[in-house]
């Protein structure tokens, strides 16, 4: 294919002036700016790069050299001949995170599974739900129902009316109770975990008879980094908000803050048989939703721009029924990083009594967040009566040795919580490893704190 040399092209149809004119982009890009011909060149590379792509894929699929669909058969051939998890509990659900995907393995399965017995369903969200079962309406809840009948119906089904496979989208994966099935697979990995615990959620229930449950995750054959490609992404992301901002946003992305813990949490997953809650010791995979209150912050401060000029050390008085201090510090040595870091790294959150007892610490990050915004969420101007009341106490701010003695005792909290994983760490082959072994006060930055009256 020949290309278009630089001023070789010509732009048909009705003409326009490239002023003022926006590409809808996520970032707006302008016409104008574009250099037409080189723009049109990398859109024929890209071309070129997206049929042979397409060639060998098809070369794939009409030679039915699909290696993972093979892999998934004789998952799904086990499953049902032998019910390794529960006696004879044949059930199974499929997920992918695309509706073209859960499409192209109904297509490649079904037909051949209900020769022998086996009734399977398709439901996207994108297209009309589809089984094998002929004397039942396509129809989304009817087939949840008879793919769980016990959890959706309060009765068994004969066999010959249940589904026994079920291949959906994510558009499944929340709200729905599936736990006659004990048996969940993902076909590919999204990159967030907290996809593959609302998934595992739908089987995993309160009520289930299954003495066990599986999750079968379908890895890549290549290193985890490379398939997600995420880490090139946020930083380019990253690198482009900084440019027209101060730096100080960072910690504010989800993208970055999450980026590292999300992929220590895939790769155990690969590599180990772990208890989903148990994942990580300071934010359990459960509670990586912790997102929407960042996102929630977020937003704020793109509506209030003019938070980002408080100075650090800010704090406030509110009313709560935990009386005392919840701190926010950030650890300032990043070679110091401690092993098992959080997505909140390298600043932590500490809710402690007036009397030095923790209510929550940074293993529990999420539930002081949640504290602070039902103490702060809606509060914009400052209770007078309390603050009269910390200003008589700390003689209008100069004495503030009580919280200060709080704020050591938090940050021995969290030398003392990093001390104890070292100890367990002994009996790795690692050794004895305390990143926070020689860390002092000085290296921690106080951020802000609010004190709970």
């Amino acid at each position: 294919m020949q290309y278009p040399v630089s001023g070789d092209v010509e732009l048909e149809g009705e003409d326009y002036t490239e002023e003022d004119v926006t590409l809808d982009y996520k970032y707006e890009i302008k016409v104008e700016h574009l250099i037409a011909s080189d723009f049109l060149n990398d859109l024929y590379y890209d071309k070129v790069i997206l049929e042979d792509l397409y060639r060998n894929v098809l070369e794939v699929l009409n030679n039915k050299r699909d290696a993972k669909l093979k892999k998934l058969e004789d998952i799904i051939i086990e499953k049902i001949t032998k019910t390794p998890y529960n006696p004879g509990n044949r059930k199974m659900l499929i997920f992918s995170a695309f509706a073209d995907t859960a499409n192209y393995l109904y297509d490649s399965i079904a037909e051949e599974l209900a020769k022998h017995g086996i009734n399977v369903a398709c439901i996207t969200g994108s297209g009309e739900p589809r089984t094998t079962i002929k004397n039942i309406p396509s129809e989304f809840n009817t087939i949840l129902r008879h793919f769980s009948p016990k959890s959706k119906l309060g009765e068994d089904l004969p066999k010959q009316n249940q589904i026994d496979v079920v291949i959906a989208t994510d558009c499944i994966s929340e709200g729905q109770n599936l736990q006659d099935c004990d048996n969940v697979i993902n076909y590919d990995i999204q990159w967030n975990p907290v996809v593959l615990i609302q998934r595992f959620g739908r089987v995993d229930r309160i009520g289930s008879q299954n003495k066990n449950i599986a999750m079968i995750n379908f890895f890549p054959n290549m290193a985890l980094n490379d398939y997600l490609q995420l880490e090139q992404r946020v930083k380019g992301k990253m690198t482009a908000v900084n440019l027209t901002s101060t730096g100080e946003e960072d910690f504010l992305s989800p993208e970055m803050n999450d980026f590292m813990f999300r992929k220590k949490q895939l790769e155990r997953l690969q590599k180990e048989v772990v208890e989903l809650d148990e994942l990580n010791d300071n934010i359990s995979l459960t509670d990586l939703n912790m997102n929407d209150y960042i996102y929630e912050l977020s937003g704020y401060i793109k509506e209030h721009p003019d938070i980002l000029r408080v100075p650090r050390g800010v704090y406030s008085v509110a009313d709560g029924e935990k009386k005392g201090c919840i701190f926010c510090f950030k650890h300032q040595n990043d070679n110091e990083k401690p092993s098992s870091e959080s997505s909140l790294y390298p600043y932590y959150v500490m809710y402690i009594s007036n009397g030095g007892e923790v209510y929550y610490g940074n293993v529990n990050a999420r539930q002081v967040l949640k504290e602070f915004r039902k103490i702060a969420y809606g509060k914009s101007i400052p209770d007078r009566q309390l603050f009269k009341k910390f200003n008589k106490r700390t003689l209008n701010t100069q004495n503030m040795s009580f919280y200060s003695k709080l704020l050591n005792k938090a940050i021995k909290e969290i030398q003392g919580h990093e001390d104890k994983k070292a100890e367990v760490s002994i009996f790795d082959f690692g050794g004895y490893n305390n990143d926070f072994a020689n860390t002092s006060t000085d290296d921690f930055e106080l951020i802000s704190f609010l004190v709970v009256e």
